[in-house]
């Protein structure tokens, strides 16, 4: 197996190199393809874990960027699209590892958010119970690496060693507080971070009411976009029947935040998990053929950043779908997972997707 190199930063599948021509149609992924969510959805995430420990347990502990790597490696497991499974399964590590637990309360009244956002550091985690779980957890992903797991694989897991701990019950209970992990308002976890993400502008327009827990601008605010409008501009003209998104996202944050750069993708043919009444996510591969179906197209290109992106494609092809999936390295972990399971085309950056399209600019190298 072997790469091509189209200048710096692209590399194709030898086998594949002459497919990427035959593309007739394109479906992104959002978080960290076209947006960058390190500011949003990982913000959400240290922040709905400090608050529900604190609130409810009464640990106080700084989350830093080492809390971000050990859930950008929980994506490569392929099963977490969905962000309010990985505060969960960080949530209950974290506890699992607490010493002196204190069942300070059983639900959340409203929080003032300004005094949590001096517990999300640059630096490391603190105190050293913190950095124990997040060890911890590189430790169960990494031997588990390959395998598709989702939440309820791990919470396995977590099962298990919280009986070596003899905290199976209070963990069951945690569980319990926290709610169905189904929809916003049925559970705490759930309710609590869209709050934090959406803010209170957001809550209105998807939800028609106002926060439970927390008012403030949104973690949504600090987001970017990652494509710029010359690349959309030139794959218009390049992919014959258009473009389209494909996102555990709900369509209002997605258009908050791409702002006029939505008119780029064809929105019809176009799916927002989030928005579906069916409990259908990635990396389920009818997402993905729905999607081809609906932009008549007879090869679709799909571009992601993770495990379950790259998973949904294999799945369709197996089923039949002619479709390619290019691979940007927004995620530290992708390269290898990437490598190993022949991903098409990977790139460092989303801005040189044209290049896969350009013969004339191609120089082989090997890799």
């Amino acid at each position: 197996m072997s790469y091509k190199l189209l200048g710096e930063g692209v590399l194709v599948l030898r086998d594949s190199y002459d497919e990427f021509p035959e593309v007739d149609s394109i479906a992104f992924d959002c978080d960290g393809t076209l947006i960058d969510a390190s500011n949003s959805y990982y913000l959400a995430t240290r922040l709905t874990t400090c608050i529900i420990l604190k609130e409810l347990y009464e640990f106080e502990c700084k989350l830093g960027r080492d809390f971000d790597e050990t859930v950008k490696f929980l994506e490569m497991l392929g099963g977490f699209n969905n962000d309010w499974n990985k505060a969960a399964v960080m949530i209950q590590a974290i506890f699992l590892h607490l010493d002196d637990v204190k069942a300070r309360k059983n639900k959340l009244e409203r929080i003032e958010i300004e005094s949590y956002l001096k517990q999300i550091s640059d630096q490391e985690s603190s105190p050293q119970i913190v950095k124990d779980a997040l060890a911890w957890m590189k430790k169960i992903i990494s031997e588990n690496l390959g395998k598709f797991m989702t939440r309820r694989d791990l919470e396995k897991i977590l099962d298990e060693e919280a009986e070596k701990r003899g905290r199976l019950n209070q963990l069951r209970e945690l569980r319990e507080k926290l709610g169905p992990i189904t929809r916003y308002g049925e559970g705490m976890l759930t309710t609590l971070y869209d709050e934090i993400y959406l803010g209170e502008q957001g809550v209105k327009a998807k939800y028609g009411g106002k926060p439970r827990y927390v008012s403030w601008s949104g973690a949504i605010e600090r987001e970017k976009v990652l494509i710029n409008e010359d690349t959309l501009r030139e794959l218009q003209q390049l992919i014959p029947k258009g473009l389209a998104i494909i996102t555990g996202r709900g369509r209002w944050e997605v258009e908050r935040t791409l702002g006029r750069l939505i008119d780029y993708f064809n929105l019809d043919a176009s799916i927002f998990v989030a928005d579906q009444r069916e409990e259908r996510e990635k990396p389920d591969p009818l997402l993905l053929i729905e999607c081809a179906r609906r932009m008549k197209s007879e090869k679709i290109l799909y571009v992601g950043d993770s495990a379950e992106d790259l998973i949904m494609v294999k799945s369709a092809v197996e089923k039949g779908l002619n479709a390619l999936f290019a691979g940007v390295l927004t995620n530290e972990n992708a390269l290898g997972f990437f490598v190993e399971k022949k991903a098409e085309a990977i790139m460092e950056d989303v801005n040189d997707l044209p290049r896969l399209f350009k013969r004339e600019e191609a120089l082989w190298k090997p890799f």
